[in-house]
């Protein structure tokens, strides 16, 4: 028999005695001589220093084998190292390796996302256990008895590719019954040489309650001059849940229609809408359909520019692709098609894509009704709109829908297509009727006019990205229903209507060299000569840590003039520290020139600004600073400005409050989805989610944005705890639904942390590898070199020792750690094991 012995590499200055041995005992246990034949370790080189010939011998099968019997467990899955899911299963003894291991069902593979139906010939039924490494080459199934974890790996083409964004209705989270608050409060003194004194105050406010299915929902604003009366100001208030057999959401109270066809209109009502954020993420947005033709069971994959997008095993015969996640606007993607024998053929598709194109056989819909609801109107009139859009084979989306009132009448509709390389393009009309109020009627009772909107986007190789060119005309009788519902007033009847509207965006790379974009729009009116124009027009570029932008804009608003500014700014960090200089240049309109500096750094949860500003025209000098700390319930701000002849000081705070059956928890202003994390009576635990957020003294903290309908990993931050806290497992994984607040508890426990040094009566050694278990009949550890053992000690302070099956061969130690002083949060304590008569 030939023994091939491994290779070491060990840096043992970096390792302490125990864990060079238990390092060369697990490598020399792990080789065998040839299949079949197992290699006996020889215990006698592991003898303890100072062992005699009377001490026990070592116990290698604790380290050599599994250390857990056949049963239930809660066991942690995780697929190509994230983090899937937290169950229980059942773990059995195979029967040809003897290892304890998981059962992988064929269902739990299914859920995980891997394709066995292409693996396995049509009719062949699946065994109980799947052995995954056989049936799907380089796959893998690892298990982790000691921390409990599967790992699982696949290889990406043999997943499904909805499984890294599809999670299924059923895991979808309503959360807890809750209420939340997010409050921005500000407010200032100024003193002025010319005005006097005076303050201003503003309060910002929204939030409300979760109670089952149900989301209620209402901002508000409170606005207070010392000149002026104050002003209490609702925006919206609504109820929202979802509706999930459809895709969709139902709200009522104050909102806004979706604006996708027509304008959006603020009304007071009823609305049913879909919300694409429950598809996966393969669905939503628009990428082509590819088709093709397999001979064998080939492997198909996708590239644009030369990366890989998208790869995939498919049966032989026709095959089809629909769940491309296409990485620009527009672009040309190439197919290849590897079949099994090695042939391989490859052509190429084109695509683009606009913001308002579907998926093909995908919907998007919405149906709204209620009453007009703007801020400034005193006519309110009842109304109701319906849009309806869906993705067609050869690129194509058609969309539709019809807005009216009692004296309105419109309807769209639309096409929607990709032109391969030459973009993407859009077309709709709107025909519209608008009755005339009767006492204004010396024209037609009836105004009618149509009203056509062009639109067009592409990305060019260049590095050019038209992301949105578009174009709209509307006869001189059309009126959308904001102009309608104006035109019904006696007093406020004007002629005056939109005739037409261009608007372009365009970005350009520059390689290393920065960007470019220009943005420009133009609005012109039927009665009147007015226009309105914008262009705005920026560079940015970066040489080592120097940033230098230039913006440019040219404003024309009616009658209120022309406006110019083109500004020039530089910023550059001051050394190795977070503190950032900056230096600006602006030149107005009438030609005069502003001269800005600033600087701006933070530290830790501590900011602050200082600048300095010089205005050419006024010859005046201004000067502010302002100040900011980021505690976990809220952020503060302060701040000063001077000027020539006044002075103001102003304080904010803004934040949240989330309640909860359990009491309040106050953090960071609050996204629409959070999470309540509860880490039971145990302050100051992190939150990798929300930096600088630290649970309460309840062991309460929010994490502020979660994204619905996804996974989101909760993860515990606990380097700012001391040792006697034991987080049984700090990570797992929500899926929440949107505006929800998705309680997420973990498991906390006290103990102390001691290093025992144990030996038996007669003052011999423990066997290495012991195991050691506790007053529950769990493994707590296993005894090292020496006789030393690190535990956890909690309640229960006996434990049980076992280095073989003999009537002798375990002892029971008791552990007193009260007479023990803790050094840097440990305990060394000495003890004797006492064996069992």
């Amino acid at each position: 028999m030939r023994v091939v012995a491994p290779r070491l590499s060990l840096t043992t200055s970096s390792l302490t005695p125990t864990h060079l041995y238990a390092s060369v005992i697990t490598t020399l246990l792990a080789t065998g001589a040839h299949a079949g034949e197992a290699v006996k370790f020889d215990s006698d080189f592991m003898q303890s220093l100072g062992a005699t010939s009377a001490s026990p011998e070592l116990d290698l099968d604790a380290i050599a084998n599994n250390s857990i019997a056949p049963g239930t467990y809660p066991v942690t899955i995780r697929l190509n190292q994230s983090f899937f899911d937290r169950r229980d299963m059942t773990l059995a003894k195979d029967r040809k390796s003897g290892d304890v291991r998981p059962c992988l069902s064929s269902a739990l593979l299914k859920e995980l996302g891997v394709k066995l139906e292409a693996f396995v010939k049509p009719g062949e039924p699946l065994p109980e256990c799947v052995n995954l490494e056989a049936l799907i080459k380089d796959a893998s199934a690892s298990f982790d008895a000691q921390r409990l974890t599967l790992d699982i790996s696949v290889p990406q083409i043999a997943l499904r590719r909805d499984a890294a964004g599809y999670v299924s209705p059923e895991e979808w989270d309503s959360g807890i019954n809750a209420g939340i608050l997010n409050y921005q409060f500000s407010t200032a003194q100024t003193r002025s040489s010319t005005q006097g004194n005076s303050s201003q105050t503003s309060l910002y406010a929204n939030g409300g309650f979760n109670l089952g299915d149900w989301r209620f929902r209402s901002s508000s604003s409170f606005r207070q001059d010392s000149q002026g009366p104050s002003i209490w100001q609702r925006s919206n208030t609504y109820a929202q849940r979802d509706l999930t057999g459809i895709k969709g959401t139902l709200s009522l109270g104050e909102s806004f229609t979706p604006g996708d066809m027509f304008d959006s209109v603020p009304f007071r009502g009823v609305q049913l809408a879909s919300d694409m954020g429950m598809l996966p993420d393969s669905m939503q947005g628009y990428a082509p359909t590819i088709r093709g033709i397999a001979e064998t069971q080939a492997k198909v994959e996708v590239r644009q520019n030369g990366y890989s997008l998208y790869t995939t095993y498919v049966a032989p015969g026709a095959f089809e692709i629909n769940d491309l996640n296409a990485a620009g606007g527009s672009g040309d993607l190439e197919v290849v098609i590897t079949e099994a024998d090695g042939r391989e053929r490859r052509f190429t598709q084109a695509y683009a894509t606009l913001g308002n194109m579907l998926r093909e056989k995908t919907w998007r819909y919405s149906l709204s009704a209620g009453q007009y609801n703007p801020a400034d109107a005193s006519d309110r009139p009842m109304f109701g709109e319906a849009s309806l859009a869906y993705g067609l084979p050869c690129d194509l989306t058609l969309y539709g829908g019809l807005q009216g009132s009692n004296f309105y009448r419109a309807g769209v509709v639309g096409v929607g297509k990709s032109l391969g390389s030459l973009g993407a393009i859009s077309l709709d009309v709107t025909q519209a009727q608008t009755d005339t109020p009767k006492d204004l009627t010396a024209r037609n009772a009836t105004q009618q006019g149509r009203s056509y909107t062009l639109r067009y986007g592409k990305t060019f190789d260049s590095g050019t990205s038209v992301r949105f060119a578009g174009y709209r005309y509307s006869t001189e009788g059309y009126r959308d229903f904001g102009e309608a519902v104006a035109q019904q007033q006696a007093d406020a009847y004007t002629n005056i209507s939109k005739r037409s509207r261009l608007e372009a965006s365009i970005n350009q790379t520059l390689g290393n060299i920065g960007s470019l974009y220009l943005n420009a729009s133009q609005q012109d009116y039927w009665g009147t000569s007015q226009q309105q124009k914008q262009m705005q027009l920026g560079f940015n570029t970066q040489y080592k840590d120097v940033n230098l932008g230039v913006y440019a804009s040219k404003t024309l608003v009616g009658s209120f003039g022309e406006t110019n500014q083109m500004v020039l700014t530089l910023s550059m960090p001051l050394g190795r520290t977070s503190n950032t200089g900056t230096f600006s240049l602006t030149r107005n309109t009438d030609g005069s020139i502003d001269q800005r500096m600033g600087l701006s750094g933070n530290s830790g949860n501590l900011s602050y600004n200082i600048d300095g500003n010089r205005a050419q025209r006024s010859g005046s000098n201004t000067g502010s600073a302002q100040i900011g700390y980021l505690a976990p319930f809220a952020q503060l701000g302060a701040g000063v400005s001077v000027g020539q002849g006044y002075k103001q000081s102003s304080i904010s705070a803004s934040g949240s409050v989330l309640a909860h059956s359990d009491g309040l928890a106050f953090g960071q202003n609050l996204g629409e989805t959070v999470a309540l994390v509860n880490v039971k009576d145990t302050p100051n635990a992190g939150l990798l989610n929300a930096p600088g957020v630290l649970t309460d003294k309840k062991g309460y903290a929010v994490v502020p944005y979660l994204t619905p309908y996804r996974r989101n990993r909760i993860a515990l931050d606990t380097s700012e705890l001391d040792n006697s806290v034991d987080i049984l497992d700090g990570v797992t994984n929500v899926v929440p639904r949107r505006g929800a607040v998705v309680k997420v508890s973990f498991a906390a426990s006290r103990s102390e942390k001691v290093l025992l040094n144990v030996r038996l009566q007669d003052g011999t050694l423990l066997p290495f590898g012991t195991t050691v278990y506790n007053e529950k009949g769990v493994s707590a550890g296993v005894v090292g070199q020496a006789g030393r053992v690190l535990l956890s000690v909690g309640s229960g302070k006996t434990f049980s020792m076992k280095w073989g099956k003999g009537e002798k061969q375990h002892c029971e130690v008791q552990v007193d750690i009260d007479k023990t002083p803790s050094v840097e949060g440990y305990r060394v304590v000495d003890a004797t094991c006492r064996v069992d008569r």
